[in-house]
């Protein structure tokens, strides 16, 4: 068995799939195409969109990185140097990923969902995949 995406809300599992479509049983493989049919692929286009500016990724990374998923206009400024980025991170933001209050600017919560699961989780696939990559070798000529 290979590598899963797992999706948890408590004890609830929202979504549990096999990386690699050949450990998918028949009913996985059914849910999964139904899946797909119902995605919002305009949302999911406008979110990839959004965080794939460095500046917003930036900026999002160093409000996720605080206790409460915020920063003020002068801590955003430290991070993206030029005012109108700071302007363009909530201008951007599909479906208020990213507010702005009286005291900053604010990741919600499904901001920050996008955020793990476009940032750390990408990562660790690829960091995995690379492994297991490095540690085939069967793919090399001889």
């Amino acid at each position: 068995m290979g590598l899963r995406l797992t999706l948890q809300d408590g004890d609830k599992v929202l979504l549990d799939l096999p990386l690699s479509n050949s450990d998918w049983a028949p009913q996985t493989r059914d849910a999964f195409l139904r899946e797909l049919e119902e995605m919002d692929s305009e949302r999911i286009c406008e979110i990839c969109d959004f965080f794939s500016n460095r500046r917003r990724l930036e900026m999002v990374t160093h409000m996720v990185s605080g206790t409460d998923n915020s920063a003020t206009f002068t801590e955003l400024l430290r991070v993206a140097v030029n005012p109108k980025y700071i302007s363009d991170l909530v201008n951007r933001a599909p479906r208020s990923l990213v507010t702005k209050d009286q005291r900053g600017y604010r990741v919600s919560p499904a901001g920050v969902g996008s955020f793990l699961l476009l940032s750390l989780g990408t990562s660790k696939v690829l960091e995995q995949l690379d492994s297991v990559k490095n540690g085939d070798k069967s793919f090399e000529e001889e």
